[in-house]
Protein backbone atom coordinates (compact mmCIF):
# COMPACT_ATOMS: atom_id res chain seq x y z
CA UNK A 1 0.00 0.00 0.00
CA UNK A 2 1.39 3.43 -0.91
CA UNK A 3 0.67 6.87 0.47
CA UNK A 4 0.63 9.80 -1.92
CA UNK A 5 4.18 10.22 -3.13
CA UNK A 6 5.82 8.83 -0.03
CA UNK A 7 7.09 5.44 -1.22
CA UNK A 8 6.36 2.07 0.38
CA UNK A 9 5.32 1.90 4.01
CA UNK A 10 7.76 -0.11 6.03
CA UNK A 11 5.92 -0.26 9.35
CA UNK A 12 2.46 0.38 10.72
CA UNK A 13 1.95 3.56 12.67
CA UNK A 14 0.62 3.45 16.18
CA UNK A 15 -2.36 5.76 16.68
CA UNK A 16 -3.62 6.74 20.14
CA UNK A 17 -7.34 7.55 20.10
CA UNK A 18 -8.40 9.64 23.11
CA UNK A 19 -12.20 9.83 23.00
CA UNK A 20 -14.65 9.51 25.89
CA UNK A 21 -17.64 8.45 23.78
CA UNK A 22 -17.33 4.66 23.68
CA UNK A 23 -19.26 4.17 20.43
CA UNK A 24 -17.21 6.82 18.62
CA UNK A 25 -13.94 5.48 20.02
CA UNK A 26 -14.74 1.88 19.10
CA UNK A 27 -15.94 2.74 15.59
CA UNK A 28 -12.94 4.94 14.85
CA UNK A 29 -10.53 2.35 16.25
CA UNK A 30 -12.08 -0.43 14.17
CA UNK A 31 -11.87 1.65 10.98
CA UNK A 32 -8.26 2.61 11.70
CA UNK A 33 -7.32 -1.04 12.24
CA UNK A 34 -8.95 -1.93 8.92
CA UNK A 35 -6.80 0.79 7.34
CA UNK A 36 -3.65 -0.86 8.68
CA UNK A 37 -2.96 1.15 11.81
CA UNK A 38 -2.12 -0.19 15.25
CA UNK A 39 -4.54 1.48 17.66
CA UNK A 40 -4.33 2.33 21.34
CA UNK A 41 -7.51 3.53 23.11
CA UNK A 42 -8.11 5.92 25.98
CA UNK A 43 -11.39 7.23 27.36
CA UNK A 44 -9.88 9.90 29.62
CA UNK A 45 -7.09 12.43 29.74
CA UNK A 46 -5.33 10.37 32.43
CA UNK A 47 -5.46 7.18 30.34
CA UNK A 48 -4.25 9.08 27.27
CA UNK A 49 -1.28 10.55 29.08
CA UNK A 50 -0.33 7.12 30.45
CA UNK A 51 -0.44 5.63 26.93
CA UNK A 52 2.03 8.22 25.63
CA UNK A 53 4.65 5.88 27.18
CA UNK A 54 3.77 3.40 24.39
CA UNK A 55 5.22 5.86 21.83
CA UNK A 56 2.30 6.50 19.49
CA UNK A 57 3.17 8.18 16.20
CA UNK A 58 -0.06 10.14 16.23
CA UNK A 59 -2.80 11.07 18.71
CA UNK A 60 -6.41 11.61 17.72
CA UNK A 61 -7.65 13.77 20.55
CA UNK A 62 -11.11 14.85 21.66
CA UNK A 63 -11.07 18.19 23.50
CA UNK A 64 -13.88 17.61 25.99
CA UNK A 65 -12.98 14.69 28.24
CA UNK A 66 -14.51 13.68 31.58
CA UNK A 67 -11.37 14.42 33.61
CA UNK A 68 -10.14 17.54 31.83
CA UNK A 69 -9.55 19.29 28.56
CA UNK A 70 -7.73 17.52 25.73
CA UNK A 71 -5.57 20.62 25.30
CA UNK A 72 -3.74 19.55 28.47
CA UNK A 73 -2.53 16.42 26.66
CA UNK A 74 -1.69 18.46 23.57
CA UNK A 75 0.30 20.93 25.68
CA UNK A 76 2.14 18.04 27.36
CA UNK A 77 3.14 16.57 23.97
CA UNK A 78 4.38 19.95 22.76
CA UNK A 79 6.14 20.98 26.02
CA UNK A 80 8.05 17.68 26.12
CA UNK A 81 8.89 17.85 22.40
CA UNK A 82 7.45 14.40 21.80
CA UNK A 83 7.66 13.31 18.13
CA UNK A 84 3.90 12.83 17.89
CA UNK A 85 1.46 14.36 15.43
CA UNK A 86 -1.73 15.55 17.13
CA UNK A 87 -5.12 15.51 15.44
CA UNK A 88 -7.88 17.28 17.34
CA UNK A 89 -11.48 16.20 16.81
CA UNK A 90 -14.15 18.31 18.40
CA UNK A 91 -17.83 19.02 18.37
CA UNK A 92 -17.29 22.35 20.14
CA UNK A 93 -18.69 25.23 18.15
CA UNK A 94 -15.96 27.68 19.17
CA UNK A 95 -12.97 25.39 19.61
CA UNK A 96 -10.52 28.18 18.71
CA UNK A 97 -10.90 29.76 22.15
CA UNK A 98 -9.87 26.45 23.75
CA UNK A 99 -6.60 26.22 21.83
CA UNK A 100 -3.94 28.76 22.71
CA UNK A 101 -0.58 28.69 20.92
CA UNK A 102 2.21 27.79 21.12
CA UNK A 103 1.79 24.75 23.39
CA UNK A 104 -1.74 23.93 22.29
CA UNK A 105 -1.43 23.98 18.52
CA UNK A 106 -2.50 20.70 16.90
CA UNK A 107 -1.23 19.53 13.53
CA UNK A 108 -4.79 19.48 12.19
CA UNK A 109 -8.36 19.92 13.46
CA UNK A 110 -11.34 17.89 12.25
CA UNK A 111 -14.82 19.00 13.35
CA UNK A 112 -17.23 16.30 14.47
CA UNK A 113 -18.75 14.37 12.92
CA UNK A 114 -15.35 13.47 11.51
CA UNK A 115 -15.14 12.70 7.81
CA UNK A 116 -13.28 9.38 8.02
CA UNK A 117 -11.93 9.59 4.46
CA UNK A 118 -10.38 13.00 5.11
CA UNK A 119 -8.94 11.80 8.41
CA UNK A 120 -7.34 8.66 6.99
CA UNK A 121 -5.98 10.62 4.01
CA UNK A 122 -4.31 13.01 6.45
CA UNK A 123 -2.99 10.12 8.56
CA UNK A 124 -1.65 8.34 5.48
CA UNK A 125 0.27 11.48 4.52
CA UNK A 126 1.56 12.37 8.00
CA UNK A 127 1.57 9.39 10.37
CA UNK A 128 3.13 6.40 8.63
CA UNK A 129 6.50 5.18 9.81
CA UNK A 130 8.84 5.18 6.82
Amino acid sequence: MQSSGAGPRSAKSRILVVEDDRSSRNALSALLRLSGYEVLNAATLTEGQALLADSPDCVILDLMLPDGNGTDLLSYVRAHHLPISVVVTTGAIDWSTTLSPPNATPDVIFPKPVDYRQLVTWLDDHCWVQ
